[in-house]
């Protein structure tokens, strides 16, 4: 994804008073864990490994080279698939969060990925989306275990600062769903009152269409603004971010959203939502959303 010249102009700009502002850009993207009863079509981690970890790095490098921060929020993680992640990123790479089922390596990663030497990791957490957050934990009927995972971020070069957040909310339950992004956005805001005002972007798989059950839950807050909602201008032709491992989307599930929408802290240039078919192989059953923004 390249730059639009609206923001080109911008980064120029950057150089010359980076303190006055941060290009960023955010992505989100369930790579699919690594299935061992596999769906038509769904080839093995070892096959989709090498293309979802090279568009990653594309999208990285692409941001570097011009300038802007990027930050990984991905969901459906396995331990293995996390450490070749990072590895095919590079060694400036880390990440914060853990396994969902036991708060280590056990069971899926929402985690957040980010690069060392860009950005200093000033507080982190991982709660269940449950009425006990604080320990491992089924919420509302939920088919899987859910968390959020928060971190508070310092760019290096300049101390701007910003709230990252990132889950994967349940495929079975609706209340589960509703919940349990009322506990993601009472944990921003609680991070927000120790560290802010600090803007705020939300990476996820909602498993919750524009106008559903978490998706409105969140919207009718006015807290954070769907980036769709956000006049950033879209690029390329994908406008559904489920596929399943067909060319064909499905569903648009998977969301940056940006705020606190009254405080203005971010603009918005433009998002893709990136092909997750690479030389005859389905990297994923969704495709990543890129998100160009900027804080201010």
């Amino acid at each position: 994804m390249r730059f639009v010249s609206v923001f080109a102009c911008f980064l120029a700009a950057a150089d010359v008073a980076k303190a006055a502002s941060l290009p960023i850009r955010i992505v989100s993207f369930n790579i699919r864990y690594a299935a061992t009863s596999r769906e038509t079509n769904e080839k093995p981690w070892s096959d989709r490994r090498t293309g979802l970890i090279n568009q990653l790095k594309t999208v990285t490098d692409n941001a570097t080279s011009d300038g802007a921060v990027s930050v990984l929020g991905l969901q459906e993680v396995l331990d293995a698939q996390l450490n070749d992640i990072k590895n095919g990123l590079g060694s400036v790479w880390t990440h914060y969060g853990f396994g969902r089922d036991d708060g280590a390596k056990s069971g899926e990663y929402n985690p957040i990925i980010y690069r060392t030497d860009v950005l200093k990791l000033l507080y982190s957490e991982q709660k269940w989306l449950s009425p006990t957050p604080d320990t491992v934990s089924f919420g509302w009927g939920a088919g899987s275990r859910r968390v959020s995972v928060i971190a508070v971020f310092e760019h290096i070069a300049t101390g701007k600062r910003f709230i990252h957040a990132n889950t994967h909310l349940d495929n079975v339950s609706s209340q589960a769903r509703s919940e349990g992004i009322k506990v993601v956005i009472s944990r921003i805001k609680a991070v927000q009152e120790q560290y802010g005002p600090l803007g705020v972007t939300l990476t996820g798989d909602f498993n919750s269409e524009p106008g559903g059950d978490a998706y409105t839950t969140l919207s009718d807050t006015g807290y954070l603004t769907e980036l769709w909602n956000s006049g950033a201008t879209r690029l390329g032709t994908n406008q559904l971010t489920y596929t399943g491992f067909s060319t064909t989307g499905r569903s648009r599930i998977d969301f940056v959203w940006l705020g606190p929408t009254a405080d203005k802290l971010y603009s918005a240039q433009e998002f893709e939502f990136l092909s997750n078919y690479i030389d005859g192989v389905f990297i994923s059953d969704h495709r990543a959303v890129v998100a160009d923004l900027t804080i201010l």
